[in-house]
């Protein structure tokens, strides 16, 4: 059986690029940049105002002091952002400036509204000022020509902002996979059906559709098919058509029932492979179609969430082209001991706390793959590796975080 590290690198080893498509500015946040983005201009445009203040001539401020102020004469036009003027700074004059506004001909600094005394028409300043005090350079943060966003760069909002200011209304990205999700078996309901003996509601499909959107991916969620053969090949040939991922829950175990794994073959997918050294998730089963890439998930709502972030979530960012497909990791010490059969790694759903300078994690209960609330506590996976039967408190394992880390829980031993 295959090892969780073999069957990830098996994985991310089918991941190819998507292609790149041409979106609004707005809509491009938090997707991959496809291009190289070169400024064509200076940013900013030209010399402007850092403050509101006065516009003045630095040599005018010489020798400025507390008992020997120098007076300058503020002329009747002021210099509003979005405005300019013809007129040039006269020795002895200054301009009321704003913030952002292009700084005159023969000014060289902006003194500070709360720095001078207003007498009549008059400024009066008691310390003398350098050039280019309170001046912001055309260029200062862009020179045209420069390369201010790379390629294969994740756009975050500071990233909007400054092609704004190049003027870029559209750019190019790499397009966001699209993932089907199909929930299969008899004994499933929707959400908004009444039980009945027998039947559970259908929760993988909302969870999983959650995932697919917290990645950036477009998830399509097909909905409930039954433990039909013809079913389950009519929604697997529509989502193949339709997506880059097909993601199946149910059907992949050795039941009568669990019909996928014979369907997606009799499609004409490649086996890559099926089951995985792992507690949850042993069915995991995985298949290429072309370029179409289809993952059996177990049927049990932990084993699902689990199989999505360890293999579907890295498989989907590297597709849309991310730098960093993997959630972080911390190493962090067992709040209790862990008893484990040693056949396959376990990963444990845990709560990851500090308490003084010590990473803790604590189980969040039981461990059952059907019991979805140990998920839904958790902010970390813990990996259990099966060298041996039991862990330690205190031993230190590796924690994938999935949320953030909590300051000194209660149920945490003492630092």
């Amino acid at each position: 059986m295959l090892s969780p590290e073999r069957a990830l690198q098996i994985v991310l080893d089918q991941a190819y690029l998507l292609e790149p498509v041409e979106l609004r500015l707005l809509d491009s946040r938090g997707m991959t940049l496809a291009e190289e983005i070169v400024s064509d201009m200076d940013i900013p445009p030209f010399d402007n105002s850092a403050m509101d203040g006065f516009a003045i001539r630095s040599l005018d401020t010489l020798g400025a002091s507390l008992h020997n102020p120098v007076r300058l004469k503020v002329l009747e036009e002021d210099l509003p952002a979005g405005h300019t003027t013809q007129k040039s700074l006269m020795p002895g004059y200054a301009f009321q400036i704003m913030t952002g506004a292009p700084i005159p001909a023969g000014a060289d600094a902006v003194i500070p509204v709360e720095d001078v005394e207003m007498r009549n028409e008059e400024i009066w300043i008691s310390r003398p000022y350098k050039t280019h005090t309170n001046i912001r350079d055309r260029g200062e943060e862009v020179w045209a020509g420069e390369v201010v966003l790379t390629q294969g760069k994740t756009i975050y909002p500071a990233d909007i902002g400054l092609l704004a200011s190049l003027g870029r209304s559209k750019v190019a990205v790499i397009r966001k996979a699209k993932v089907a999700v199909i929930a299969t078996g008899d004994e499933l309901i929707d959400i908004e059906e009444n039980l009945q003996p027998g039947l559970i509601r259908d929760s993988n499909s909302y969870s999983l559709t959650a995932q697919i959107a917290e990645a950036g991916a477009i998830p399509q969620r097909v909905g409930i098919v039954a433990d039909q053969r013809e079913l389950v090949r009519q929604a697997l040939e529509r989502s193949l058509m339709e997506c880059d991922i097909v993601l199946t829950s149910g059907g992949v175990s050795v039941g009568k029932y669990d019909l996928v794994k014979e369907v997606v073959e009799e499609l004409g997918a490649e086996l890559k492979f099926w089951k995985v050294s792992q507690k949850p998730g042993k069915p995991l089963a995985f298949w290429t179609y072309g370029q179409k890439l289809v993952f059996g998930l177990p049927g049990n709502p932990v084993a699902v969430m689990f199989c999505f972030e360890r293999y579907v979530r890295p498989l989907i960012l590297k597709m849309m082209g991310r730098g960093e497909i993997f959630r972080p990791t911390v190493k962090a010490a067992l709040a209790h001991d862990v008893k484990i059969k040693t056949e396959r790694t376990q990963f444990m759903r845990v709560m990851v706390g500090r308490k003084g300078e010590v990473l803790w994690a604590s189980s969040t209960g039981a461990q059952g793959s059907g019991i979805l609330r140990s998920m839904s506590l958790a902010n970390g996976i813990a990996t259990i590796p099966p060298q041996k039967e039991i862990w330690k408190q205190g031993e230190l394992v590796e924690v994938m975080l999935i949320r953030e880390i909590e300051e000194r829980p209660e149920r945490l031993p003492s630092a």
